[in-house]
């Protein structure tokens, strides 16, 4: 073979591979074209919830208090008693909501509350000395869901300001004042305690695409008696909207990822009256509701005698999440489960999420 000739074969050579070479660049520049344009279709399928003020500031009045002998921050929501919801909103000039359904919260998901009557002129709601709990966030008896105790000072004693239960207790065996239970129970979530608040979120700036969890609270001024919370827009059964805040869970996984209190004795709740279907989505429409999906459906509204604060959890999900429609109202959730469109479970979980007003 002559020079000229493998020169010429070496030529060839180096062609095909050039082609060759800048086939596969081609290949995997099409395969890297094409995997882009999937994902971006893919993005550009995906729904997001066309929803306006799903975040707003609430304001509640503070009411101070007592537990373990320490100074503590709380608010109230919901009463089972008609004549004591009115009243407190009055006393607090903020919404009290008469909640019937708490009247069957099991013995065991409650805490006792002690209210004077006389004695100690103070912030209680009677005019006296202010409230007594047995317990605060942390201790295993704690719930934010309070039997009303009366405590009232007989007529030879001189009265003194009590600040804890064995105070009381004590009290009570030296024949000092009287106690009588009472079958109201009221709804007061601790906000500030003894070490402790419920968290306050860093970033402060509230807009319609705020994630849920990281803190349910803005700020905490126990100078000014009031607390700011996140209120989270919803919608009613009717598909109304509604506002709720959140202040505990009872599993802690839970109450960790929203930033509220753990509180395990509320899930005693769980299959009893008290407590009332929340429907929180876990696919389809991208929104702000607490797993990222749409906003939640409650079952129940304020002023329906069913209504309660604590949410017992149903989640909803989407067989084919991609062609998922948003969902306003109890009868769309009803309608498309019967159709097999949407599969709804209870969690297992309990979240106390009182309905405040806009």
């Amino acid at each position: 073979m002559t020079n000229t000739n493998k020169t010429n074969q070496k030529n060839n050579v180096i062609w095909i591979l050039a082609i060759g070479f800048t086939t596969l660049i081609l290949t995997v520049s099409l395969l890297s074209s094409t995997s882009s344009l999937v994902v971006n279709s893919y993005a550009q399928n995906e729904k997001v919830q066309n929803l306006t003020e799903t975040n707003i500031p609430k304001v509640l009045p503070l009411i101070r208090g007592f537990a373990d002998g320490n100074e503590v921050f709380y608010i109230t929501t919901e009463v089972s008693d008609k004549t004591l919801a009115n009243y407190l909103s009055n006393l607090t000039n903020s919404r009290v909501v008469y909640t019937p359904a708490l009247k069957y919260a099991p013995a065991q998901s409650l805490a006792n509350i002690y209210e004077f009557t006389n004695g100690v002129k103070g912030s209680g709601p009677e005019g006296f000395q202010p409230n007594v709990a047995d317990s605060q966030p942390g201790d295993n008896n704690y719930s934010p869901l309070w039997k009303v105790n009366l405590v009232t000072w007989n007529n030879d004693i001189t009265p003194r300001e009590l600040t804890s239960e064995a105070d009381i207790l004590k009290a009570l065996k030296n024949n000092e004042l009287t106690i009588k239970p009472t079958d109201i129970i009221v709804n007061c979530p601790f906000v500030q305690w003894k070490d402790g608040s419920l968290k306050v979120r860093e970033n402060k700036t509230l807009n319609d695409d705020t994630p849920y969890g990281g803190g349910q609270v803005l700020e905490i001024d126990t100078k000014k008696m009031q607390v700011t919370f996140v209120a989270h827009r919803g919608f009613a059964p009717d598909g109304s909207t509604i506002y709720y805040i959140a202040t505990d869970a009872s599993i802690k996984k839970v109450a960790d990822d929203l930033g509220v209190i753990f509180v395990n004795k509320t899930g005693l709740t769980l299959k009893s009256g008290s407590s009332s279907d929340l429907y929180v989505f876990t696919n389809g429409i991208k929104g702000t509701g607490p797993m990222g999906f749409q906003a939640s459906i409650a079952s129940t509204n304020v002023g329906d005698e069913a209504y309660s604060p604590l949410w017992r959890i149903q989640t909803a999900a989407w067989n084919d999440p991609m062609q998922a429609p948003f969902l306003t109202s109890l009868n769309e959730i009803t309608e498309h489960a019967k159709q097999g469109h949407l599969t709804t479970e209870i969690a297992g979980v309990v979240v106390n999420c009182p309905f405040v007003e806009p």
